[in-house]
């Protein structure tokens, strides 16, 4: 298996490096610059949920995330959050160097080689910053209201390939140090690999114990794409209302915590950790925060790992957001 970290396989042996809060890193290949390492835990900053209210709860918990000693925020357009992300970084006063950035572009808006290019222009302006660490498409499509051809109801392939044509030369011109994809399942991946142009350095997708693709990580795993997941801990600001559970309150999580003495949320942490999953975990809660940045002191068993694997998923709603497998 790929890039799995240090304790699990020896292929990146050597290759991950510590961070301010003793948080590794890895190195990011195919479309990524030489020597671009991507902190393997970061802060999340989705606005689903309505989890951050305002923008000064945006400000306040990219501050306090890397006063904390984290390193990597993840932002997006869609999220209507870049201005304070970028407020919180400048506060911070943390060199923007040592601060690992990703965003997004599209879906609420439109995609396309021209059109996104004119997002990624308007990230630049409201994260205030002259280039982003990681650019990702955000979703698969469709696109609606693009000026691309392409993308006016033709059919998604094109759509993709001609918005991936777009990252490429933004990664060429040295606006974004790494490209690559979110939510997108193998055939999506395929329409990119058919390009035989870059390949995406990075999939970010919705990754928990209650829902975890392993066909799909494997297939990025075997191309050197990192796996990045988002929701990692089920979100339990909207589970219990959007799907009828909470991951936090799981019977044989709480049983492992307990046995390691941590918090629920770091057992899952460590599992996605040790099956080589980067983790977006969102909070504005300076506890959680240090939960969410401290889960390398201890490891699961084997036994451990393949019960949390095992855990019997909902059956009314066992994904957070939409399924992109249903995006053709």
């Amino acid at each position: 298996m790929l890039l799995l970290f240090g304790f699990v396989v020896a292929v990146v042996a050597g290759a991950i490096i510590p961070s301010s809060a003793s948080v590794p890193s890895v190195p990011l290949y195919n479309a990524a610059r030489h020597g671009v390492m991507m902190p393997v835990t970061g802060l999340g900053t989705g606005s689903y949920g309505s989890y951050y209210h305002n923008e000064t709860e945006v400000e306040d918990a990219v501050y306090h995330w890397l006063k904390a000693g984290g390193r990597r925020i993840d932002a997006s357009l869609s999220y209507n959050d870049q201005v304070p992300v970028g407020r919180g970084i400048k506060r911070s006063g943390i060199p923007r160097e040592e601060i690992f950035i990703t965003s997004k572009v599209g879906p609420t808006l439109p995609l396309g080689y021209k059109d996104t290019m004119s997002q990624f222009e308007q990230i630049l302006q409201t994260l205030d910053t002259t280039y982003v660490d990681l650019l990702l498409i955000h979703w698969p499509g469709p696109s609606e209201n693009s000026t691309d051809p392409a993308c006016a109801g033709v059919t998604p392939k094109l759509c993709r390939q001609s918005t991936w044509k777009a990252l490429e030369a933004i990664y060429t011109s040295g606006g974004a140090r790494a490209i690559g994809v979110s939510n997108f399942e193998v055939r999506h991946l395929d329409d990119i690999t058919s390009m035989h142009g870059l390949l995406p350095a990075v999939n970010q997708v919705e990754y928990h114990p209650f829902w975890h693709e392993e066909k799909l990580v494997e297939h990025c795993h075997r191309l050197n794409i990192t796996f990045n997941g988002y929701s990692p801990l089920g979100t339990p600001d909207v589970s219990p209302s959007r799907c009828g559970w909470n991951l936090l309150a799981d019977e044989t999580l709480n049983t492992i915590a307990k046995k390691h003495d941590v918090d629920v949320s770091q057992v899952i942490l460590r599992w996605e950790h040790q099956k080589g999953i980067l983790v977006n975990p969102r909070t504005k809660n300076t506890t959680h925060m240090h939960y969410n940045l401290n889960f390398f002191h201890f490891s699961l068993s084997d036994s451990e790992m393949d019960a949390i694997a095992a855990l019997k998923a909902p059956t009314n709603r066992p994904k957070i957001t939409p399924d992109p497998a249903k995006i053709p």
